[in-house]
């Protein structure tokens, strides 16, 4: 009887190895399952060995992403857009500076709009919407809505694209 030796996270069914890990418990909610399988496509011990490992550490690399955003961020009380609009308004408000729009900013219309849409929304929502305010915020500024320009779009595709975070929309 041969006995084969299987490389870490891998398993033999019908000859072929099979890459196979556990998800942490802590990061269970992102997925669908409780285990990652899949085909490892090789018979050769040494080929399986390498391609789960890559795979391993794809998986490591991604679960620390994870884990590292949905841990809190320390000093999170001092970001320049607050989550909820209603501790905005209780704080200070901030001098009003005369502008030649008097419309609502890009920031404000954030607040306003997780005020009325984020209720009962998870907190990636958000995010997601922080973010992409801010993106903007620091491409082009927080100016009256109806004060962005081409120029403006234009800028801020171009600060995307510096990020790398651009993707195939633009062209």
């Amino acid at each position: 009887m041969s006995e084969t030796i299987c490389p870490s996270f891998t398993f033999v069914k019908s000859g072929i190895f099979y890459f196979s890990r556990r998800i942490p418990t802590e990061l269970k909610s992102h997925y669908t399952s409780p285990r990652i399988a899949f085909s490892l496509r090789t018979r050769s011990a040494r080929i399986a060995e390498a391609r789960a490992r890559r795979a391993a550490d794809q998986l490591d690399e991604y679960w620390f992403h994870l884990l590292s955003q949905s841990k809190e961020l320390p000093g999170k009380h001092m970001l320049r857009l607050q989550r909820d609009p209603r501790a905005a308004s209780k704080a200070t408000p901030a001098p009003r500076v005369e502008t030649v729009s008097e419309t609502i900013r890009l920031s404000e219309s954030m607040a306003l709009y997780l005020k009325h849409k984020g209720n009962n929304r998870p907190d990636t929502f958000h995010r997601a919407a922080e973010r992409a305010s801010g993106y903007v915020i620091d491409s082009c500024g927080d100016k009256p809505l109806d004060a962005y320009t081409r120029v403006d779009a234009n800028a801020f595709r171009d600060s995307l694209i510096e990020r790398g975070l651009a993707g195939r929309s633009y062209g």
